[in-house]
């Protein structure tokens, strides 16, 4: 895991501008921030070399791409088996449609969101998940009604 690096006022600025826009040129940011663009560019490697910046990718609406449902799925898993939880985040990892798994704490042990084109196809994903993973004793399933917010913006602070 890398360490924590020291993040400055116009570190902050920089990682808030990159959240909003990552398409912006380096001349952009670098005007944005009052740095000279070799600056902006030292200190944009540093945060990818670092893992504060772990990736730039293009946020995709699925309604656009067709009829989409967006499930949260929670796990309750076998406690005494341990020894299958890399499997199961294997699992997790290679299946496009999981977005995003949490470890979280009370009822069940696992939240995922999952978007799938039907109900159908999450019924399939649902039988796979149980064949494949003999520690998911059994799961919850939520429907999203309609998205109020979606993102991964961290806050920054000032």
């Amino acid at each position: 895991m890398p360490e924590n690096i020291p993040i400055d006022a116009a570190d902050r600025k920089l990682i808030s501008l990159l959240q909003d826009d990552a398409r912006r040129t380096i001349e952009a940011l670098a005007q944005a921030c009052g740095l000279s663009a070799s600056a902006t560019q030292r200190r944009l490697q540093r945060l990818r070399d670092s893992k504060v910046i772990s990736g730039e990718i293009a946020v995709i609406d699925p309604k656009r791409l067709g009829t989409r449902i967006t499930l949260l799925v929670e796990l309750e898993l076998e406690r005494d088996r341990p020894e299958l939880m890399p499997a199961l985040q294997d699992w997790i990892a290679a299946t496009d449609s999981v977005q995003q798994a949490w470890q979280i704490t009370g009822r069940g042990d696992l939240l995922l969101v999952v978007v799938t084109r039907s109900i159908e196809e999450f019924d399939g994903l649902a039988e796979r998940m149980m064949e494949d993973n003999r520690n998911i004793r059994k799961f919850t399933t939520s429907v999203a009604l309609k998205t109020l917010k979606r993102g991964l913006r961290v806050p920054v602070g000032d």
